[in-house]
């Protein structure tokens, strides 16, 4: 029984903002990989970053080659560009990786202490950054992420510390000092922004914190061990379209994969270079489309993976459990309890019986509308 369009956009708006996950924890299934040993096209020395643009394009950094590879999202080369240097368009030990709303590729670069950005077809833009503990200035920087509004975030490693910058590379903030504490890092490796521009950074501590995007600590996740939601160097971070966060547990030889807020969702991976195996795995990219691809460092490859046969959600599963049933019904009345008529076109869409208010006539509503389900 199909639900009114009036219903499905309030249960698409709920599991939104409730942080809706696949099902089940399940892992994702391997789909394919790519690359070898070596410095020819495809393939990788040690490859440290990876992104995925809009159009399912995948940019691998090729870190001993010091360069930049352009692939097909099934991994056929498209092209290339960078070599060892200091000038514009060379690298020295590229590390991080990000694409902004335009397109453009931000690349930081760890051996000539600078970020580079480029277009989307390897043309030279800008370049900031030097050697130094100032404003702008980085020691041995990591991880890049770019926000919805471009803004770019880089783990300044050595200096214990992300930096915020515009698109164009003007000093906006930075933000942590040593220690463990909150807001305090040891190393700052990995870093990733999610669509609502929360930015979650992985340290060597080793946990996830998770700010604002102006740096205000909102809480943070792990400690060192091989269980879930343990860490052993926690290098590479993304985020999905729904707000989940993905990290590659470098040393664990594994990705780990939690909601926004932490909460342990499931794990693949073991140590070796079978299919699904890792070896030192520097950085992960959730790319769209239930498309997951991991930077594989010491097997020089790229790995692919997808989330498959995932049931569709059931209809009125507003707090993304699998199911309909009075949590459900408690989470309208929760989120939505307010007067119609008022100027709130949310509150307006939650009044599902029509009666004017939003109230446990309309929670009760979506139980016996939809439930029970599956």
């Amino acid at each position: 029984m199909r639900c009114s369009k009036l219903v499905w956009i309030l249960v698409c708006f709920l599991a939104v903002f409730s942080g809706t996950v696949r099902a089940g924890g399940d892992p994702p299934e391997f789909v394919l990989e790519w690359g070898s040993n070596g410095a020819g096209d495809g393939q990788f020395s040690g490859p440290h970053g990876i992104e995925v643009d809009d159009d399912g394009h995948v940019y691998v950094v090729d870190t001993g080659n010091n360069r930049v590879q352009k692939f097909t999202a099934d991994g056929v080369f498209l092209m290339k560009w960078g070599s060892f240097g200091a000038d514009p368009g060379e690298f020295n030990h590229p590390h991080g990786i990000g694409i902004g709303p335009m397109g453009n590729v931000y690349v930081s670069e760890t051996g000539n202490n600078r970020v580079q950005k480029f277009t989307s077809q390897g043309e030279f833009l800008i370049t900031w950054g030097s050697f130094g503990n100032g404003d702008g200035q980085f020691r041995h920087n990591h991880g890049l992420a770019v926000d919805g509004e471009g803004n770019v975030f880089v783990a300044d490693r050595d200096q214990d510390r992300v930096q915020k910058f515009t698109s164009d590379g003007d000093f906006v903030m930075a933000w942590g000092t040593p220690g463990t504490g909150d807001g305090e890092f040891t190393d700052t490796n990995g870093v990733a922004a999610d669509a609502e521009g929360n930015i979650f950074v992985g340290d060597s501590s080793p946990r996830i914190q998770k700010f604002t995007s102006d740096g205000v600590f909102i809480m943070s996740w792990g400690s060192a061990g091989t269980g879930d939601g343990e860490f052993d160097f926690p290098r590479g971070l993304s985020t999905d379209a729904l707000g989940n966060v993905y990290v590659a547990d470098r040393d664990d030889h594994r990705m780990q994969m939690f909601t926004g807020d932490g909460v342990f969702l499931t794990t693949w991976g073991s140590f070796g270079s079978g299919e699904g195996q890792f070896n030192l795995p520097y950085a992960i990219r959730a790319g769209g489309n239930d498309l997951v691809y991991v930077a594989d460092s010491s097997n020089h490859r790229v790995q692919k993976f997808s989330f498959v046969g995932v049931p569709e959600p059931c209809e009125g599963d507003a707090n993304g459990d699998g199911l309909v049933d009075p949590l459900d019904s408690g989470y309208v009345l929760a989120r939505f309890g307010c007067p119609v008529g008022e100027g709130d076109p949310d509150c307006d869409t939650a009044d599902m019986n029509g009666d004017g208010v939003v109230d446990p006539l309309d929670s009760g509503y979506v139980l016996a509308r939809f439930g029970p389900c599956p």
